[in-house]
């Protein structure tokens, strides 16, 4: 037979509400005390209560058979009892939907319902379960007029657990159900409390406090009234463990253990409160009176600070989140970038910047802006990978954090952003982007300098037409005014006054090695301008052919000032593009080398490998300078797109590997077999080959093995000042 869904709902809440009544009836604890029942900690109340909030007018069915159901099965006593709480949670949760509306039904833990639900769902419930139930045990005779007596101590004993029972069972009982009606929800309370206990405080506390907890329950419900602390006297113990956990971890976690701990108090009431050791029946009441006391209040104080610390919990995660977005966006901003790479140290940034945004904001309102901010997000967020993610700042762009980036990484995303458009109104713009991009270094103290070193990138990208690529792996530069930079490069290649530094590259099967130059600018105040910092402006000035002759002729005076028995110590010196296609290069350099009188076979000349064009003037230099005796390094090698391609048809004599691949060779599989793959290919072409960023001697010894001829890196040998060579 196929029931209807109506039906189907029906059915299911009618069997998990007499599952769950029958559990609750079995775990109550009830005693008989001259004549009159005394019930301690009952969910069946709450349990119809609970059904009732949840589903309101369609729980009517199963209630109704639930009476009916009680009327012929059970003892008229005990159907008294269920009459009452039937009548006393229809009248009670009726007005309290009248008072709430349809917000009532929401989850328990809403600060804003609170007082309502004290109010209607726990006193009045509790106050009126009690007077019904009493007065039909009167009408029916099961108790005289003369224990009638609503103030009477049994009385305010069962009032006071039933309001136990109401303040702590109807969120338990909600729970429940909502758990059995919407299964989803259930695993998403789960993963809340998980993340309570992750996220809150220390473990070690944590632990303390289980432990306090479990042991001050064991004591209450264990027998033995003889020693303090096996008494009722320990209830006093559990408010301030309980309120710590209310505290510190919440009211979604607090209030469900609270429920298990009174059932267990309920149940053993007898064991810390034994009527075996009190001298009168009075004695004993009293004892269960303030027990019960207590525990009422304690229940209502842990539950309303449960919820007020989750309330204030729920503002201060609300606080966090706004401080790590922007306010117009809702995008991460810089303080959560900055977060994020404590988290992700070895992530990799990437600046999209678009200059034309300002005008086109002048034009168009500054709702144009960040709608063109939320549409390169929305275009952009596809293609991000694992835990990548995209942040903005106004004023200096949209920022990627890339945990894995590369060349070919960086360029899918600049081929991506030429492809966009962008739509307002009836309006569709191409707008031109900077991109530039690094590999992030938390030795690098100041996020804010490398943004705006980034965001200053994306300009010489958007003139050059590709990402620009931002080396920041060395900090110092204080000078950053562009234009006392390109006064002290100016001045640098007029005085011929760069500060060289030298860099040992050693064989691993002699003792050979030689020197790669590096250049700075002295700024003054022991301060020195880093390559990244002043080789950009050399570039846009046009300048980087001079910035190398100056190099060279340096480097030359040095080597003519050693004695006879460094007459034959090799450097390495930097080449770039502009000087390889300059006409009067080779007879500027041969100048050099006469004046000087320096052999040819004592020079190696780097060029970068992305640098490295089909010029016809190019491909000549380089060959005159092999035919000459110099030797030609490929630097960088395995950045660029297409480096078997060049590989295959560059003449050179030296491969140098890029530290990317090399500073991860132990741990990265990947990085160890493109090595290897490197090191093959140079083999077939007759090439030397060094690796640098050799920083231990576990990359040492593996790059030994793997045939590598030659290391370069901070565990060979730091740059130093080349002066120091002639000692």
């Amino acid at each position: 037979m196929v029931f209807s869904a109506s039906i189907q709902q029906h059915i299911k809440i009618c069997v998990t509400f007499f599952f769950l009544y029958s559990l609750a009836a079995k775990l109550c604890h009830s005693v008989e005390i001259v004549g009159i029942p005394l019930r301690f900690y009952d969910l069946t109340l709450p349990i119809v209560t609970a059904l009732l909030i949840l589903y309101h007018r369609r729980a009517l069915p199963t209630l109704a058979l639930f009476a009916l159901y009680s009327f012929y099965h059970y003892p008229l006593f005990d159907f008294l009892s269920i009459a009452a709480q039937l009548s006393s949670a229809l009248i009670c949760v009726t007005l309290y939907f009248c008072a709430t509306g349809k917000r009532g039904r929401v989850s328990f833990g809403r600060s804003r319902l609170s007082a309502q639900r004290i109010c209607w769902l726990i006193c009045l419930n509790s106050f009126t379960f009690t007077a019904l139930y009493q007065w039909l045990l009167l009408k029916f005779h099961f108790i005289s007029a003369s224990d009638e007596n609503i103030f009477s101590v049994i009385t305010l004993i069962n009032i006071q657990w039933m309001l136990t029972s109401c303040i702590t069972g109807v969120p338990f009982c909600y729970l429940l159900f909502r758990s059995c009606y919407k299964p989803s929800w259930f695993f998403s309370y789960l993963r809340q409390l998980k993340d309570l206990i992750v996220n809150g405080p220390h473990a070690i506390s944590q632990l303390v406090w289980a432990m306090l907890l479990i042991a001050i329950m064991y004591c209450m419900i264990t027998t033995r009234n003889d020693i303090l602390i096996f008494t009722d006297y320990s209830i006093v113990l559990l408010l301030p463990i309980m309120l710590w956990g209310s505290i510190r971890l919440g009211h979604a976690l607090i209030s469900p253990l609270w429920v298990f701990m009174l059932i267990l108090l309920g149940y053993y009431t007898d064991n810390y409160i034994s009527i075996k050791n009190e001298f009168t029946v009075a004695h004993y009441i009293g004892h269960l009176a303030l027990a019960s006391s207590m525990i009422a209040i304690f229940s209502l104080t842990i539950v309303l600070v449960g919820v007020l610390a989750t309330r204030i919990l729920n503002y201060i995660k609300h606080l966090k989140r706004v401080s790590l977005s922007e306010p117009h966006t809702g995008l991460p901003n810089l303080q959560a970038l900055k977060k994020d790479l404590i988290q992700y140290p070895n992530a990799g940034l990437c600046t999209v910047q678009c200059p034309e945004l300002n005008s086109l904001t002048q034009a168009h309102g500054i709702a144009f802006r960040f709608e063109f901010v939320k549409a390169v997000v929305a275009y952009l967020t596809p293609l991000l990978k694992g835990y990548d993610n995209i942040y903005y700042s106004p004023g200096y762009g949209i920022f990627l954090r890339l945990d894995n980036m590369n060349e070919s990484l960086i360029d899918s995303y600049y081929k991506a952003m030429t492809s966009f458009r962008f739509s307002w109104g009836e309006m569709e713009l191409g707008l031109n982007f900077g991109l530039s991009w690094m590999r992030y270094d938390n030795n690098i103290p100041n996020l804010s300098y490398v943004v705006g070193q980034l965001n200053a990138s994306t300009f010489v990208s958007l003139q050059n037409g590709k990402p620009e690529n931002l080396n920041m792996n060395e900090a110092g530069d204080s000078a950053v005014n562009p234009a006392v930079i390109r006064h002290l490069l100016q001045q640098s290649i007029d005085q011929k006054s760069f500060v060289l530094l030298a860099q040992p590259i050693v064989s691993t099967s002699r003792s050979d090695r030689y020197q790669e130059i590096l250049i700075r600018i002295n700024a003054g105040n022991n301060n020195l301008l880093f390559p990244n910092t002043f080789l950009p402006l050399a570039e846009e000035a046009g300048l980087l052919a001079e910035v190398d002759m100056t190099v060279i002729e340096q480097t030359f005076r040095f080597m003519h000032s050693l004695d006879q028995s460094q007459a034959d110590s090799r450097f390495s010196i930097n080449l770039t593009p502009q000087s390889l296609i300059k006409s009067d290069f080779l007879d500027r350099l041969f100048t050099l080398f006469n004046t000087w009188s320096i052999r040819p076979e004592r020079i190696i000349f780097e060029i970068i490998e992305s640098d490295i064009i089909d010029n016809l003037n190019a491909a000549n230099v380089l060959r005159e300078l092999r035919n000459q005796g110099c030797k030609i390094a490929i630097d960088d090698f395995g950045t660029g797109a297409s480096s078997y391609s060049r590989l295959k048809n560059l003449e050179a004599d030296i491969l140098k590997i890029d530290g990317s691949f090399v500073r991860n060779i132990v741990a990265e599989k990947f990085d160890h077999f493109i090595v290897m793959s490197f090191c093959e290919a140079a083999k077939f072409k007759n090439l030397e080959v060094v690796a640098e960023f050799v920083e231990s001697e576990e990359i040492k010894q593996m790059l030994i093995t793997m045939g590598v001829g030659w290391l370069q890196g901070y565990h060979t040998g730091k740059p130093v000042a080349i002066e120091s060579l002639r000692e």
